[in-house]
């Protein structure tokens, strides 16, 4: 456990398994180069170019029907985070990937869709706000 660990210093993952929508993977052995296992991955951030900001649930066991997500992917790192399986649909994987790559929407102000109405929206329902700072895109 502790080589794992130390391969991904400052991160919540300590694996990035393949894309289960990939049909070609490849895994690095350690033992090819041990410095390389000792690294620490930086984060990027890349531009996402969606076509929505706001989603909607009717899902009563949700206490809002309106959130917006400015973001894809979080920093932060949680093991139980329920939309890490949502990197595999953008060709990441749901381990390092997730904390890793980060796609920004950087339209977002312009995607407002000239009818909605004013609501409750909460703010980054699948990640955490937080992970914005210090984003200059």
């Amino acid at each position: 456990m502790a080589a794992e660990s130390a391969a991904t210093r400052g991160r919540g993952a300590t694996i990035n398994p393949p894309n289960r929508f990939e049909a070609l993977h490849y895994e690095s052995d350690d033992w090819c180069d041990p410095q390389d296992s000792q690294r620490k991955i930086r984060t990027l951030y890349f531009r996402d170019e969606s076509q929505s900001v706001i989603s909607y649930n009717d899902s009563p066991d949700v206490g809002f029907d309106a959130s917006l997500n400015p973001y894809r992917g979080c920093e932060h790192g949680c093991a139980y985070c329920y939309a890490r399986p949502t990197h595999e649909y953008l060709g990441f994987s749901a381990g390092l990937d997730f904390e890793s790559r980060i796609l920004v929407k950087v339209r977002a102000p312009e995607l407002a869709h000239k009818m909605w109405k004013p609501q409750c929206l909460v703010l980054s329902g699948i990640t955490d706000a937080t992970t914005l700072r210090g984003i200059g895109c």
